[in-house]
């Protein structure tokens, strides 16, 4: 009788514990905007939905996950992410005293939801980086992170679970290495050169510290020199690998601008890398095994097969006045031969220059042709009084070596008629900054681009490309298959040859970081 008068109390003590913390729970999950302890709830409907799935019983019951979830947080930095974003603090506070009540609890499940979200999708909202921005974002269905985060609970396996949200693109590893990297090098004084510039096998009391540094980027295998400050060949050549990580011509000379990617702080690199990392967390649940991505800020394209980068060239992107923007499109089509339908804002310019000499359309295999295309007879045109304002007509670049577009163009339909092509303006792509176009995407070795994409099309191989070329006709070639193409802005890659940095032409990064390091 007492043993059953004993289970009584203990289930009515355990029914009243459940009943009160069921109403907290629902006080607390009913507010528009949830706040604990002082403590934001920043993933309320997916709480709410665990809470409903687990049949509003404690989640965290479970010590060994309780662990590997708190280690995890700690270690959101190296996402790129802010461990402090996850209420740690008050988590270290209460998982210290053994305070595991519902508060702790409600913490820790928002802390999981709110930090897989941001393993997703990110943490910033694209959109208000960029006003192009198209790329879909992520959908999380309540339903399947409940079933998932339950599932991890009782298997003590939160890390496994963690990891397959994190975006698969080899770049985002090869980041996260660079910002381990980054954080675990020593911090160094400043270099200052005792003249203007430094030339190989010249003096300086800087050298010793010019080698530190260059040693701890790895581009140098020797701490110490035999002659500590001669600027010795073993420098010049690190030196070298350092200017061409940074996009500066590799003459082995300390300058101005060598001198300044010296002294960019790691704390720097670190935010660079951060940034970046976030940009990859915005595409990674859009891309597909076969894709295509140019990188607006480092002037470069990268083609991606079967998941892994299969080939790269330069690029051409727009000046800072007509920039790039960033969306994703679908490659539907290539044009051999194409011709060039002048915008009319680059048409304002040519009829100065068809008034002073009407030869120059020639020159240029210009003609000219009304609103449906028929061609209209130059020299009947009263040039004298034509006004850019006033020109009813269009100008059309002819096929040829001069087209403005060059011998092929890769059509991706979008809102901004932008599009990847040739150029005849081939000394451009040697020059270390790059963006001279009007917004579209100039290629250097675009018919590498079309052979690669165009692999798998046994009707068009290198041979049939180039008779295409040669008959002088545009040719429409349609893709098997729509390649995905992602105009992305990245400040930091890693390629065949290393971690590279690119100068910020846009000046996106400030922003973009601003709004990641801003506690949420």
């Amino acid at each position: 009788m007492r043993a059953l008068m004993a289970l009584m109390l203990a289930l009515l003590a355990s029914f009243s514990s459940k009943a009160s913390y069921l109403d907290q729970l629902e006080l607390i999950l009913m507010s528009p905007t949830p706040v604990i302890e002082g403590q934001k709830l920043h993933s309320k409907e997916l709480v709410n939905y665990a809470y409903q799935t687990n049949n509003y019983e404690l989640i965290w019951q479970n010590d060994v996950a309780v662990s590997q979830l708190i280690t995890a947080l700690e270690n959101a930095w190296q996402e790129g992410l802010k461990p402090q974003d996850y209420h740690l603090n008050s988590l270290h506070t209460l998982h210290s005293k053994k305070q595991h009540t519902l508060t702790f609890d409600l913490l820790l499940t928002d802390a999981v939801m709110t930090y897989a979200t941001h393993l997703i999708r990110g943490k910033v909202n694209p959109e208000a980086i960029s006003n192009t921005w198209n790329y879909q974002q992520y959908e999380i269905s309540p339903k399947k992170a409940s079933e998932q985060l339950l599932y991890h609970v009782s298997r003590n396996s939160i890390p496994q679970g963690l990891a397959k949200l994190k975006p698969k693109l080899p770049q985002y590893a090869l980041l996260k290495d660079a910002l381990i990297f980054y954080h675990n090098l020593p911090e160094r004084a400043e270099i200052a050169l005792s003249g203007r510039v430094l030339k190989p096998q010249k003096r300086d009391d800087a050298v010793p510290l010019i080698r530190q540094k260059l040693h701890d980027l790895q581009l140098v295998t020797q701490v110490q020199g035999v002659d500590s400050t001669l600027y010795s060949e073993d420098l010049v050549m690190g030196v070298k690998k350092l200017q061409s990580l940074n996009q500066l011509a590799a003459d082995g000379i300390i300058g101005k601008d060598t001198l300044a990617i010296l002294n960019i702080s790691k704390q720097q690199r670190i935010e660079t890398i951060n940034a970046n990392l976030e940009r990859i967390r915005w595409v990674e649940n859009s891309i597909d095994d076969e894709f295509l991505i140019v990188n607006i800020a480092g002037y470069e394209l990268y083609l991606y097969q079967q998941g892994k980068l299969s080939w790269k060239t330069n690029v051409v992107v727009g000046r800072n006045y007509t920039r790039t923007p960033v969306f994703k499109g679908q490659m539907r089509y290539l044009v051999v031969n194409p011709t060039w339908t002048v915008p009319r804002s680059i048409a304002r310019g040519i009829i100065p220059k068809v008034k002073e000499d009407i030869g120059y359309l020639d020159k240029k295999d210009f003609m000219v042709v009304d609103s449906r295309r028929n061609p209209v007879d130059a020299n009947e045109i009263d040039w004298e009084n034509i006004t850019s304002r006033s020109f009813p007509y269009w100008f059309v670049q002819r096929p040829s070596e001069k087209n403005s577009l060059g011998l092929i163009k890769f059509m991706l339909p979008n809102k901004y008629s932008i599009y990847l092509h040739d150029t005849p303006a081939k000394s451009l792509f040697g020059q270390e900054q790059r963006a001279f176009s009007h917004g579209c995407v100039r290629v250097k070795e675009p018919f590498k681009l079309a052979e690669a994409i165009l692999a798998d099309d046994e009707k068009w191989s290198a041979q049939a490309l180039q008779n295409t070329l040669e008959t002088r006709e545009t040719t429409r070639i349609n893709l098997n298959k729509p390649l995905d193409v992602f105009l992305m802005y990245w400040t930091v890659s890693h390629n065949f040859d290393g971690l590279h940095f690119y100068p910020d032409i846009y000046q996106r990064d400030k922003k973009l970081l601003a709004k990641l390091n801003q506690p949420l």
